[in-house]
């Protein structure tokens, strides 16, 4: 079986009969992960806002809780001194018992908070390391089209 002239020399031919300088596979891999690239930015930064909009909820809640916590204090010190000047009154115990719940209500908050960060810094190292790999096999992808087209000229040159 004759190999062919031209794919031995560099050169090939696409579908649609146009003269290429790449191999057919090598540049549909190499379009294949400019598409994936492309799509990976696009993801990075649709996680970048999500993560903006997940931090500023963050530091609302945050802020409703530190008010929260400055009214529950207010409230237990009026329970406390409504407790020491009437032993008989319900209301006082009932401030307690809500400002109880509402100190066990921040703690929960807090340890929620604190795993859905563990969870983001995972996800954030994950990502970093796939934007590595794609950023690997596309330093690679580029060294053999350069010296692809460093064959092709090296080629144009000697005839």
């Amino acid at each position: 079986m004759a190999k062919d002239p031209l794919a031995e020399a560099g050169f090939y031919f696409d579908e649609l009969n146009k003269l290429r300088v790449l191999e057919p596979d090598v540049s549909q891999k190499t379009s294949e992960l400019k598409e994936e690239c492309k799509e990976f930015v696009d993801k990075i930064g649709q996680f970048q806002k999500i993560v903006g909009g997940l931090l500023e909820l963050v530091d609302e809640l945050a802020k409703e809780a530190e008010t929260e916590k400055m009214k529950v204090g207010v409230e237990v010190k009026a329970a406390l001194l409504l407790t020491t000047s009437s032993s008989y009154n319900i209301y006082p115990s009932l401030l307690l018992l809500q400002a109880i719940g509402a100190r066990n209500l921040l703690k929960s908050v807090a340890k929620q908070r604190e795993a859905q960060q563990q969870q983001l810094q995972a996800l954030i190292t994950e990502k970093k390391m796939q934007l590595e790999r794609y950023r690997i096999e596309y330093e690679a992808l580029s060294k053999v089209e350069s010296e692809q087209n460093e064959f092709i000229d090296q080629f144009i040159l000697q005839k």
